[in-house]
């Protein structure tokens, strides 16, 4: 397992392993990041690196994962924002019980 030397912003130069670090790659522009739990003060220590240091990261067998956004931020806004005044009254409606008996005595009769 090789080591690895990274800074955590409160302890300063901190000895790792591979299995210590763990990198994330956005497969849409290929931006990274690489993570890991500070060994003195057990705090999680996330860094953006150039693309350079992600591929030694990796070379030296630190895990990879990669991610994307949701598909569902590029589909198309329809309608109006939801409101404060919205999440109330859907609120409201989901502790009315009587709504609910309602609607279940619909679903049980039809």
């Amino acid at each position: 397992m090789a080591a690895i030397r990274a800074s955590c912003e409160e302890c300063g130069d901190v000895e790792l392993t591979t299995a210590d670090v763990r990198v994330r790659v956005y497969i849409n522009d290929n931006r990274g990041e690489y993570s890991f739990r500070c060994t003195t003060c057990a705090m999680t220590v996330v860094k953006p690196p150039e693309p350079r240091t992600i591929d030694l990261l990796v070379a030296s067998g630190v895990a990879m994962n990669t991610w994307s956004l949701p598909a569902e931020l590029d589909e198309a806004k329809i309608g109006k924002p939801i409101t404060h005044d919205n999440l109330l009254e859907f609120h409201d409606k989901l502790h009315d019980t009587s709504s609910w008996n309602e609607a279940l005595s619909h679903l049980l009769d039809g």
